[in-house]
């Protein structure tokens, strides 16, 4: 009995981890869920990240500011400047598909009469306006990493340690 309940227990975690938002973690490419950081020159890298289809727009937004965030502390920034921002979405529409049995009733007739047989057929109805829509998000961010003072606050700089420890703090 104590064997089943384990069994059941790790089953409804695993199922609900399938269905959970992208962790906050490295992505192995530009392409697989989570974030992922290019250096493109002195103080200046793009940041990315890829949503799975639970994970929020806004969500992936602030794992992308995030990312930011924690890279410019890693490079002993203190502040960094958003240059250039994109996100996108992919949407991916499944139609719903309908399976329904019926009967179709054949008549053969030769010399000596007719013969009828009623045999089973399936009929699949595919439906184009009904079904489930399902969309993944991805944000970048270009970043220009600096230190010191900010230069302005006119909603392009970020202090790095705020917005890490306001963002994480939501987690």
């Amino acid at each position: 009995m104590k064997a089943l309940y384990l069994v059941c227990i790790s089953a409804c975690l695993v199922l609900a981890g399938c269905a959970s938002t992208t962790a906050y973690a490295p992505a192995e490419s530009a392409e697989d869920y989570g974030y992922y950081s290019t250096k493109l020159g002195e103080d200046r890298y793009r940041i990315s990240f890829n949503g799975n289809t639970s994970t929020s727009q806004n969500t992936v937004k602030d794992y992308a500011l995030l990312r930011a965030a924690e890279l410019t502390l890693q490079e002993g920034g203190t502040w960094f400047q958003v240059v250039d921002r994109g996100s996108d979405k992919k949407t991916r529409h499944t139609p719903r598909t309908e399976v329904r049995r019926t009967d179709v009733i054949e008549r053969d007739c030769g010399l000596l009469g007719c013969e009828t047989r009623r045999r089973p057929a399936y009929i699949t109805t595919i439906g184009v306006e009904s079904g489930t829509e399902r969309s993944k998000y991805s944000s970048s961010l270009e970043i220009l990493i600096g230190s010191g003072e900010m230069p302005s606050d006119d909603g392009r700089y970020y202090d790095a340690k705020d917005i890490a420890s306001t963002l994480r703090s939501a987690m």
